[in-house]
């Protein structure tokens, strides 16, 4: 079997997408070197080996910092005037390929006999317009409906995302499968205190603090977290890390440490010295952030919206509205002081952790290819 992955998203810093495709793929050439041939476009031409993300982070950012201080039309003239051309490159790389696999907003036309699998992460384009940068809201419209007829088979990471699908899509149930993702357990592990204390203090952090992990996009739901801890009369710092995203860069409030984006190895290490995990997400396909936390030994506090229960399943404190700080702040407090009840968390995170593997999300992945063909 012969596959293009649309690795472009790789291209950028690691986030939810690229993270997705980095690990499947890593474990379908572990798995399935015998079985698949994959390829991986790069936006001209399709390479054997993953992509690699930008070397410079800083000069990244501030390419993508200026294109989203454009006004939405110009930024959208921008955007399609990209896509052609890649789509142009993408119908040439993409002859000789039985499958072609889409992660980002939706897929190239492909050339005929290449058939389409198209991972849907969430709808949130659809559902919440108002967190997206205008531009992009646009492209979507303009593109998202029609190239999804020219879809064979979609892919999505949980149950709540697949009845959205059909809701709000009209695809058929049976055309829509079901793979969760995981965390990368040769990152994600509990980490020995001596590496916690040592990268605690490179960020010059203090022994005690909450993490929030996640872009600056709205619907992560993180200004309530400052308003609970004000509630909760805690005096345990906020962490923020995630790359600040199209949202313009706000000042901070109350004891908050906003980190930005940082290496994975340092996160595991800031997951597994945390008090815990704050997620209050109003919307999330999946929430990779709370696994990667459990997985730390973490204790996760989050919002019981969309998909998060799925992840979380009965190892997470929740929150029944996403909205109230109050009742968030009462959690934090509780969670804070009450340290057994941590600890119980804890083991509860890790075995819920353990049910999550990337070498089961390439198997699964690889099924669906294969009974599509």
């Amino acid at each position: 079997m012969n596959i293009l992955v649309n690795a472009i998203p790789l291209l950028n810093i690691s986030t939810g997408i690229s993270r997705y495709l980095d690990c499947l793929y890593a474990r379908l050439e572990e798995q399935c070197a015998d079985r698949v041939r994959l390829g991986y476009f790069d936006g001209t031409r399709s390479a054997c080996r993953r992509p690699a993300g930008p070397s410079n982070i800083g000069r990244w950012t501030s390419h993508v910092d200026l294109f989203w201080k454009l006004p939405a039309y110009p930024a959208l003239a921008l955007r399609m005037l990209s896509h052609w051309q890649r789509e142009l490159y993408f119908r040439k790389a993409a002859k000789n390929y039985d499958v072609y696999h889409e992660a980002a907003f939706f897929p190239f036309r492909p050339p005929g006999g290449v058939k389409t699998v198209f991972t849907l992460h969430d709808l949130s384009l659809i559902r919440f317009p108002q967190f997206h940068p205008r531009e992009r809201v646009l492209f979507s419209r303009i593109f998202m409906r029609r190239r999804c007829a020219l879809v064979e088979q979609f892919l999505t990471d949980s149950r709540f995302i697949k009845d959205e699908i059909v809701h709000y899509l009209g695809i058929e149930a049976n055309r829509i499968g079901v793979v969760p993702l995981a965390h990368d357990s040769s990152i994600f592990y509990p980490t020995d205190r001596n590496v916690v204390d040592t990268i605690r203090k490179r960020y010059a952090l203090a022994e005690n603090y909450f993490i929030a992990v996640g872009s600056g996009d709205p619907r992560k739901n993180m200004g309530i977290i400052p308003l609970a801890l004000q509630a909760a009369g805690l005096n345990i710092p906020l962490v923020v890390v995630g790359w600040s995203g199209w949202t313009q860069k706000k000042t901070c409030q109350g004891r908050v440490i906003p980190l930005g984006y940082v290496p994975n190895e340092d996160l595991a290490g800031l997951y597994s010295g945390a008090t815990a995990l704050i997620y209050p997400s109003l919307y999330e396909g999946f929430g990779l952030p709370i696994l990667e936390a459990m997985a730390c030994g973490c204790p996760v506090i989050c919002s019981r919206a969309a998909s998060i229960p799925e992840v979380a399943g009965d190892a997470a404190v929740y929150l029944d509205d996403p909205k109230d700080w109050e009742g968030l702040g009462k959690l934090l407090q509780q969670v804070a002081s009450d340290k057994p009840w941590r600890e119980r968390l804890s083991h509860q995170g890790l075995a819920r952790a353990a049910l999550f593997s990337w070498e089961k999300t390439a198997r699964q992945t690889l099924n669906v290819f294969e009974k599509m063909l």
